[in-house]
């Protein structure tokens, strides 16, 4: 494996990901702002959030995205009967804009 011009094995990357005081390998997680690649940690996301009613919308994005772009994952999260969680444009896709979070489409 090579990254930037340096060649991993196997064992090297498994010896870098091992935590030694608990005695696991661990893993990042990594998404997909729409432009970069990026560690993902809910102190590393810009975040917005509505709530209408028993609605509530949350929308995400690398930090510093403008709401009017289209960079954000948009999910809406409906009390009503129950818990039915919902994406913009029906995919958990980066692409939607967070002006107004009530005026998009889910499904």
């Amino acid at each position: 494996m090579s990254q930037m011009g340096v060649t991993a094995t196997e064992q090297a990357i498994q010896n870098s990901s091992f935590d030694p005081e608990f005695g696991v390998l661990v893993v990042g997680l990594l998404g997909y702002d729409g432009a970069n690649l990026v560690r993902q940690s809910a102190d590393t996301l810009a975040m917005k959030m509505t709530v209408v009613g028993s609605v509530t919308y949350i929308a995400v994005a690398a930090p510093g995205t403008a709401q009017a772009t289209a960079k954000w994952q948009v999910k809406k999260l409906d009390e009503t009967s129950g818990l039915v969680i919902t994406y913009a444009d029906g995919d958990a896709e980066f692409d939607n804009v967070a002006t107004d979070l009530t005026a998009l489409s889910y499904s």
